[in-house]
């Protein structure tokens, strides 16, 4: 049964009946049927409640009735959403164990197909007396439509009709009520201790491996199978069984007892002491079982379960400098355990003295020392193994030692070739090796901070020793500039090292990339002015790091009245923040719930955190420190996209490839409208200024216009051109879409931001996303902290990784993403990734746009005449044709390879034919005399993997013959796919150029 989980609060038990007791029925009745979710809404379906009276009577074994029995009954869908509460009534038997639980709303699945499946919704009926076993009936259907005159025997479906109570039936559930199972038992330590308030949870309990408030869990009656349906008697809804039935603690003497169970029944179980110990999860049966299994605990009906946990033990670390042994204060030890998760005592900062106290269960561990991003030392791992407790040594504490290594101190300086002066805003990636993966350079090596330099062009950053090549990351004018890549450093611990990177812009670059003073489009509906002052703006916005916090509403495909909406925004005050929740209660008939939301960025690098709810509720998830976590943590710097969604405790990672992204990283980009010139596409010299009415209101700017299909309105501030609303739709109302921003408010460095900002999309006049956020608080980081980026990881994190994937990868054929389950936290998910990069053996990383090309390394150069030189490269544009002469698509774009090699002729262009690795000499000559190729050809070395056409074409990730792809001038990859498309982007590297 798939459940939703919903975004602000989990399906916890709650004290509340939604329908009052017999004695205390409500004055007024609830409606028969009221809409919960539209169509659409919940996972593609709607939802609605339904009202019905269920009546019973409660007996016992022996036929006799049941008086004052607690009855309740619980309600779900194949669908359900989280915060609703399933328990939808209680109501206690009379004398003659009679029942009535009257005007229960039951949950109704709407069903987008009826025919395929009709409305309906699971609902199951139990109760609980003392001195008797908790019961149950099996759970049943409800579906809203008439009975059909006849049920099929041969339809797959027919035992759900015949388990089915339909529109206008009297539902009658009758429940048995037998003698109880009990269960008791003792829980200690190994030292024989009693541990006292340890949780025991049957039925209904926490899963250990998450740091989260999940909780899952069954109880199956094992005597016979549901007779409506011939199907096991499971009942999945003991979330909403009282918990004094369900789960107990221990007391001081680390006793516990259960008097309510069901017999013949398997349980979930969990006993958990505290954080500090691994919990026990089992499956407990109420029964006799003559073979048990692995894990599974048979205590019949009156059974006893004891159980003896092993004790932590304090175990001191002593981190110190490996040269002089000094101790080093402010150090994060961390003991990550071998192969499980635990929760508690296995993290510790040093005091004064070095000494780090840690709680850890004898077992194996690596340990990890991460030094405060001020100390100029390496991150340290090593493994330790605590060993168990000796009789004789009950007060010993093990002790471990930790040498950190001095880092190299590297000091990065960005200056003018021409003028020397420092240029501020630069950002490094750093290689290892000439065709190696480019890695961004951090300050130290616990997080990933993505530095910038500074006012003086410069940063200073601790590092592994070694060889290192500086390559410019951003901004991307300065990424192409001359000079833009460092010669090969020899890193030295201990020992600072100068780099000087002296910049100079290319001329061949795009105007709008590398002049100071962009120019405004010409024929644009804007005077000149108003786009200069737009385009400050975009590069205040792009340039300033920001950390925004905001209050934020979404509404999805929910009934919104957009066009008065409209209407009344459009009538406010723009210069003031609107009361948008009272607007969105006027016009939204559902509840509108308030999240926080903060935003971090700087040129590319942007970092969002997602708060499940305002901070009137109480957060969910903590991490080991007791800090709440974000629902959801996304980071993203142009090149891959890592998340954690605290909820489900997933990590995952995904490559941009092309342009295409996994999820959405929102910036505070996306709250402003700051039209830029540097990536506006000129308008043909030709094109013609659009139509439109220019009036002035106020301080007001007023735009509008249209076509005989369309029409647009843009509203502006006179003196700042700050966008007030931007609108377009169609006249007949097939789409709409709106931004407006209201209350701007300009910061210290002049960059405005508005104080509200809203927007909405509507298809066929339906809503789609209406999304409002409100921002409380801007600031420019003037220092922005190491951990600004940072995604924090508990232990229990499962890791999904697929870098490895192709965009069109296909499942069935066996292509999965990798997962791992992480024992022990994460400071910062981008940093476990550059130490840990390949802990799957299928792991690939694609060569990507924009970062330098991977070297060609073919067995063979030649030409028609013979063997011959590598080509130079440098400062030409290089094409290159992945081929092969068994490929009979290949064979037929040699032609315009060759008439590419004409038109090129006198232009600085390289065309290389890189043959597969499956040839010889004389056959690639042989084809190159026929077809009269007068371009460089060469011949692919094997492949260092099986599956590849040769090793080059391994490095470009070519998996299908031919494709193509080009190399700019600065050795960088712009493009990799088809011919035709190569052919293009030469030409508009030539036209850039010119």
């Amino acid at each position: 049964m798939l459940i939703l989980i919903g975004a602000f609060q989990l399906n916890l038990w709650q004290t509340s009946m939604i329908a009052a007791e017999t004695q205390h029925q409500p004055a007024s009745r609830p409606p028969q049927v009221e809409t919960l979710y539209e169509p659409g809404r919940l996972g593609g379906h709607g939802a609605t409640l339904h009202r019905v009276t269920i009546t019973g009577t409660a007996r016992n074994t022996a036929g006799e009735p049941v008086k004052n029995a607690d009855i309740y009954v619980s309600s779900r869908g194949w669908i359900t959403p989280g915060d609703f509460e399933q328990l939808r009534g209680h109501t206690r038997s009379d004398e003659y164990g009679h029942y009535e639980l009257k005007d229960v709303q039951l949950f109704v699945v709407n069903n987008r197909d009826s025919l395929s499946r009709p409305d309906e919704g699971d609902f199951i009926v139990f109760g609980t007396k003392e001195n008797y076993g908790f019961t149950w009936h099996p759970a049943r259907t409800f579906r809203p439509t008439a009975r059909p005159e006849e049920i099929d025997n041969r339809d797959r479906n027919s035992h759900a009709a015949r388990n089915a109570f339909y529109q206008n039936e009297p539902i009658t559930i009758d429940l048995q009520f037998d003698a109880p199972a009990t269960l008791k038992g003792l829980i200690t330590d190994t030292q024989g201790h009693p541990l006292a308030n340890a949780k025991v949870q049957l039925g209904h309990v926490d899963r250990p491996l998450s740091t989260s408030p999940h909780r899952t869990g069954s109880c199956r009656y094992l005597k016979q199978n549901n007779p409506y349906s011939n199907q096991a008697d499971t009942f999945l809804y003991c979330s909403v069984v009282p918990p004094a039935v369900r789960e107990t603690f221990t007391d001081a003497q680390g006793r516990y007892e259960f008097t309510q169970l069901r017999r013949d029944t398997r349980y979930s179980a969990n006993i958990d002491p505290g954080p500090e110990f691994d919990p026990w999860e089992f499956t407990l049966i109420t029964a006799s079982q003559s073979r048990p299994s692995r894990n599974t605990v048979a205590a019949g009906f009156d059974g006893e379960i004891n159980h003896q946990f092993t004790a932590p033990r304090d175990v001191r670390v002593r981190v110190v400098e490996s040269d002089s042994g000094s101790p080093l204060s402010n150090v994060l030890v961390t003991a990550h355990p071998i192969g499980v998760v635990r929760r508690s005592g296995i993290q510790a900062r040093t005091d004064s003295h070095g000494n780090a106290q840690l709680r850890l269960i004898p077992d194996e561990y690596k340990l990890v020392a991460e030094p405060n991003p001020d100390q100029p030392f390496l991150y340290l791992s090593q493994q330790y193994f605590v060993p168990k407790r000796k009789d004789s040594e009950k007060n010993d504490t093990p002790s471990v030692t930790m040498k950190l290594n001095p880092a190299a101190i590297v000091k990065l300086k960005a200056i003018n070739a021409k003028t020397g002066a420092p240029i501020p805003g630069v950002r490094f990636n750093y290689e290892t090796y000439d065709a190696g993966e480019q890695t961004p350079v951090s300050t130290q090596t616990v997080y990933v901070d993505y530095p910038f330099t500074n006012d003086d062009g410069e940063i200073q950053a601790f590092m592994e020793p070694g060889m290192r090549r500086f390559v410019v990351a951003e901004p991307f004018s300065l990424s192409q500039a001359a000079g833009s890549r460092s010669e090969r450093f020899k890193l030295t611990a201990g020992e600072v090292t100068e780099v000087t990177i002296k910049l100079t812009p290319a001329e061949f670059l795009p105007t709008h990339l590398v002049a100071s003073e962009m120019q405004p489009r010409e024929n644009s509906l804007y005077a000149p002015e108003i786009q200069k002052k737009w385009h400050i703006q975009s590069e205040l916005l792009r340039l300033t790091p920001l950390r925004i916090t905001t209050c934020k509403v979404n509404i999805y495909r929910g009934s919104v009245d957009t066009e008065n909406l409209l209407k009344d925004l459009r009538a406010l005050d723009p210069y003031q923040v609107p009361d948008i929740d009272k607007l969105l209660k006027k016009y939204h008939s559902g509840k509108s719930d308030w999240s926080r939301q903060i935003l971090t960025a700087h040129g590319t690098i942007k970092h969002e955190a997602r708060y499940s709810s305002t901070d009137s509720k109480s957060p969910h998830y903590f991490n080991l420190s007791g800090q709440p976590l974000p629902n959801i943590t996304s980071m993203t710097d142009g090149w891959k996209t890592i998340q954690h969604q605290s909820m489900s405790n997933q990590a995952r990672i995904n490559l941009n490839r092309r342009g295409r992204i996994h999820f959405h990283v929102e910036s505070p980009y996306d709250l402003c409208e700051w039209p830029s010139l540097r990536n506006r596409i000129p308008a043909p010299k030709n094109t013609k200024k659009p139509d439109a009415d220019i009036r002035r209101e106020g301080q007001r700017i007023i735009y509008e216009g249209g076509s005989d299909a369309r029409t647009f309105r843009r509203v502006l501030d006179q003196q700042t051109g700050f966008i007030f609303e931007t609108y377009s739709g169609s006249l007949t109302g097939q789409f709409e879409q709106a931004k407006l921003s209201f209350a701007p408010e300009k910061l210290a460095n002049g960059l405005i931001l508005p104080g509200l900002h809203i927007n909405w999309k509507t298809y066929q006049g339906k809503l789609q996303h209406l999304e409002v956020t409100l921002i409380e608080q801007a600031e420019i980081l003037s220092s922005v902290p190491v951990d600004a980026f940072s995604i924090a990881l508990p232990a229990g994190t499962e890791m999904i990784d697929s870098r490895h994937l192709s965009d069109n990868v296909s499942y069935i054929a066996g292509n999965h993403e990798s997962k791992k389950i992480l024992s022990g936290p994460v400071s910062d998910f981008a940093a476990y990734l550059q130490r840990n990069p390949f802990y799957s053996h299928e792991m690939e990383t694609e060569p990507q746009l924009g970062r330098h090309a991977p070297t060609l390394e073919p067995a063979l150069w030649l030409t028609a005449e013979g063997k011959t030189a590598a080509p130079n490269l440098n400062g030409k544009v290089a094409l290159i044709h992945f081929w092969g002469t068994r490929n009979a698509n290949s064979m037929d774009q040699l032609s315009e390879m060759q008439a590419a090699y004409k038109k090129y002729a006198e232009l600085p262009v390289i065309l290389v034919g890189l043959h597969d690795s499956y040839t010889t000499t004389s056959q690639l000559q042989a084809i190159a005399e026929q077809k009269d190729l007068k371009f460089t050809l060469a011949i692919d070395q094997r492949p260092n993997e099986a599956g590849w056409f040769g090793k080059t074409m391994q490095h470009f990730r070519v998996r299908n013959l031919p494709q193509a792809a080009v190399i700019d001038p600065q050795g960088n990859l712009t493009f990799v796919g088809d011919l035709p498309r190569a052919l293009q982007k030469v030409n508009q590297l030539l036209n850039d150029k010119n």
